[in-house]
């Protein structure tokens, strides 16, 4: 009878053993995704600095809006024909998420962006959002009443001075700096607003529902200050057209569902640490238009970016894990 026991022991043992090795490379493919997605979601909106900036016929806020009204037409007949309508009825605090993701997290930051653009050094705007992953890294465990990690946010430091080596400072002005931290700020609304969204209703809900609001208020901005003529515009300017079509269907869609399928895996302290991935973005799109390589600082950064990713994301294996 004890034999019996002890066997039926060891074979608990077993099977426990065997359920955390599963669970732990489980989560080492989740955290694997989550990474993946998070990389390519912050390259391509580093992308867009870089693109729009080539857009010079169309008013701003109606570019803007044109952008973000194909992207939710692409996004809504794709929900459509796949059958993925939500099954959940948004509550008045879903659609008061929606609205301020919206108006901040989109049309804030891009109209934010594109004001400190022209104020400081495109550099110095890059430089204040580094600060992105550090603030996010304390941010966000304090909005779930939990410590900070000490090792992401260790992580966060070094990616934030590492980007900034790599953007460099440039010229500053008080209005261009408080235009930056506008930016900041919508950039940490983007993030944070989405999180609950997210887990409430899907991916591809909460990308096409975000893409919408940021349509709505964007394309209500643009009427205001534009006026209707200059939607009529816009199909006339045909190289403009191009760089708004990578902009809707490349960051308006892509980044943002890449960015959202990486914040459930990897929670919204290590998905900032990928904000590093911008200025790639950015020193890659600009290569493609016809820019100078950075000089040896810059390199020097984006290999302190690397570290930091490194100490941030990775997690010590547990013993006892396969």
């Amino acid at each position: 009878m004890l034999k019996a026991q002890r066997g039926h022991a060891e074979s608990v043992t077993g099977t426990t053993q065997t359920l955390t090795a599963t669970e732990t490379r489980s989560a080492g493919r989740s955290r694997l995704t989550g990474s993946a997605a998070a990389a390519l979601s912050l390259f391509l909106i580093g992308t867009s600095a870089p693109v729009a900036s080539t857009i010079r016929d169309i008013p701003v806020v109606t570019g803007q809006a044109t952008r973000y009204l194909i992207a939710s037409a692409v996004l809504i007949a794709a929900m459509i024909i796949s059958r993925r309508l939500p099954r959940i009825r948004p509550t008045r605090r879903d659609l008061l998420d929606l609205g301020l993701l919206g108006l901040f997290g989109i049309a804030g930051f891009n109209l934010f962006l594109v004001a400190a653009s022209y104020q400081v050094a495109p550099a110095l705007v890059g430089t204040v959002l580094a600060a992105t992953p550090v603030l996010l890294a304390v941010v966000a465990p304090l909005l779930v009443r939990c410590r900070p990690s000490a090792q992401v946010l260790v992580g966060a430091v070094i990616v934030t001075v590492g980007t900034g080596i790599t953007t460099g400072a440039g010229a500053a002005s008080p209005t261009g700096i408080l235009l930056c931290l506008g930016a900041l700020g919508c950039e940490l609304a983007f993030t944070l607003l989405a999180v609950r969204l997210i887990r409430r209703f899907g991916t591809f809900a909460a990308t096409t529902g975000a893409a919408v609001s940021g349509a709505i208020v964007l394309t209500t901005g643009a009427l205001i200050v534009d006026g209707p003529a200059a939607f009529v515009a816009v199909p006339q300017a045909s190289q403009e057209l191009l760089a708004l079509l990578f902009l809707a269907l490349a960051v308006s869609i892509g980044a943002n569902a890449a960015w959202y399928v990486a914040l459930p895996r990897l929670g919204a302290a290590r998905s900032g640490l990928f904000y590093a991935f911008s200025p790639v973005g950015a020193l890659a799109a600009s290569l493609v238009l016809g820019a100078e390589l950075p000089g040896p600082f810059g390199f020097v950064g984006l290999a302190l970016v690397a570290a930091g990713l490194l100490v941030g994301v990775w997690q010590r294996r547990r013993p006892g894990a396969a």
